[in-house]
């Protein structure tokens, strides 16, 4: 039995949304485990810099700063026992203002 052109577009069309549907599994598997990648390096990065402080070899105040100077996130900021930023509200109303 022949198949008609209709029948065969359709047949492609579904091998075509087959196809995407395991390109986006393994896009997003790939997308994960890079992400697990990145926060293992993140703690592993962290644990060698609490570790150099705990033994001496760099200043906790140093540490402290550099947090300071990086965290821009009330919540992340919190965590440390650091102040919000003040300036953080006057960059939310510029930013808005500018949509």
């Amino acid at each position: 039995m022949a198949q008609t052109k209709a029948d065969r577009l359709a047949a492609l069309r579904e091998k075509e949304r087959q196809l995407k549907a395991q390109i986006a599994q393994i896009e997003a598997r790939e997308k994960a485990t890079e992400r697990k990648l990145d926060t293992r390096r993140k703690i592993l990065i962290g644990g060698a810099v609490l570790a150099k402080v705990k033994r001496g070899a760099w200043p906790e105040k140093q540490l402290r700063e550099l947090v300071d100077s990086e965290l821009t996130k009330d919540r992340d900021r919190l965590l440390f026992d650091l102040s919000p930023k003040a300036d953080r509200s006057d960059q939310d109303t510029k930013a808005s203002d500018a949509k």
